[in-house]
């Protein structure tokens, strides 16, 4: 009844801990006039949102966090892109990275807007002219051969170039890069180079104008079609790449050196259920399961890299274990099984932990504590995290 007891109190933390997650700050950036949050400081040891206003015309928002006024230093990337049939005013953008209580940071703001019919048209017919100019300049097509002054793989890494430098101020809303040109162009740069023009007889659709014409004749007109088939190829393998939802740079501005707010110190605490591996083999396994309870420390800041988000733990299960023989297993000192490990944080306070447990079979105290009646055991669990407010202002 107590352990019913102690696991429903554990669900019923983890829900109001998710109901207070919801009740997030939000603060707001202006575009026109450089602002954030008005001036005022930034929220400090606690995800917030960014609202951002938007017209009809955006498409993407992109956004950097970073350290003081160094732009490189980036502890978060964050992106908005315009939902279908999206009407708001506001784009929301969550910052999930906690910023330092009484510190200094920067934002990186891009925005990209939505192309009209005819800017869609425009940016194909650049790329396409873009495309057949290289082409035109490489690949040399007459009635003795076809001469392409390259070889296959660096014509295709200076197509890829091509695309890429021409989409320099676009994104799409899909957020898919260009992943270059694919096997058929290759391919198909094979065939025109390795292309025997003595054949043409054999490989062109004839006319009737085409019986007065010299063999010569048919070279060129079988060559122009070898290099207009491989134009086309790469055209329609661009075209499908320009398919997706483009937008072009409308606006991009830096917001360094804000600072956050002078908040109480906070020590992170949580409580969680794990299981604990006692002995046996895979096929008797022994093991038992408890809720826990303890304080953590991260490792790092930002979002960037698992340290931001990996956390060292000190912690106590609430309950004795019991083996398999249905022997009581404590742990040293408190009388209670006490762990240290690892959290890595799932979803914003939901974290996976693991580490090892110490236990012991008798009870121990400071004074009469023996290290070789403790063993060590290893546990994983998940735990509901939160932070427990000190009160020690800075002033």
């Amino acid at each position: 009844m107590i352990m019913k007891k102690i696991v429903v109190g554990i669900c019923y933390l983890i829900l109001t801990l998710n109901y207070l997650n919801a009740q997030k700050k939000s603060i707001l950036l202006e575009p026109q006039t450089r602002k954030i949050n008005q001036g005022e400081p930034l929220p400090s040891q606690s995800s917030f949102d960014i609202q951002v206003p938007v017209g009809k015309e955006i498409g993407i928002i992109k956004l950097n966090v970073f350290r003081g006024n160094k732009s490189s230093d980036i502890i978060q990337r964050a992106y908005w892109t315009r939902p279908v049939n999206f009407r708001g005013d506001f784009a929301e953008i969550p910052v999930d990275v906690r910023l330092h209580n009484n510190s200094k940071y920067g934002f990186d703001v891009t925005l990209y807007a939505l192309l009209s019919d005819s800017e869609r048209n425009n940016l194909k017919e650049i790329i396409h002219q873009n495309i057949s100019n290289y082409i035109n300049a490489t690949v040399e097509s007459n009635r003795k051969a076809i001469d392409i002054d390259k070889s296959s793989g660096k014509l295709m890494q200076d197509l890829n170039t091509v695309v890429r430098k021409s989409l320099t101020y676009y994104r799409n809303i899909q957020q898919r890069e260009f992943e270059g040109f694919s096997d058929i162009v290759a391919l198909k740069i094979k065939q025109v180079s390795n292309a025997r023009l003595s054949n043409a007889n054999y490989n062109i659709i004839r006319t009737p104008a085409d019986s007065l014409k010299s063999a010569d004749d048919l070279k060129a007109v079988y060559a122009n079609q070898l290099k207009n088939d491989l134009l086309q190829t790469i055209l329609n393998e661009t075209d499908n790449y320009l398919s997706l939802d483009f937008v072009k740079f409308y606006d991009s501005f830096i917001i360094p050196n804000r600072v956050t707010e002078r908040s109480q110190t906070v020590l992170p605490l949580f409580v969680g259920y794990g299981g604990v591996y006692l002995g046996g083999s895979i096929n008797d396994l022994e093991y038992d399961s408890q809720p826990y309870a303890g304080f953590s420390f991260p490792l790092g800041r930002g979002t960037e890299s698992h340290y931001g988000r990996t956390s060292f733990i000190l912690g106590i299960f609430l309950a004795n274990f019991k083996n398999g023989a249905g022997n009581t297993i404590t742990g040293p000192i408190v009388n209670k099984p006490v762990f240290a490990g690892l959290g890595f944080r799932l979803y914003d306070f939901i974290n996976l932990n693991a580490g090892m447990v110490a236990t012991s079979m008798e009870k121990q105290n400071l004074s009469n504590i023996k290290t070789s009646d403790i063993q060590l055991k290893p546990f994983i669990g998940l735990n509901a995290q939160f932070n427990l407010w000190l009160g020690l202002n800075k002033k």
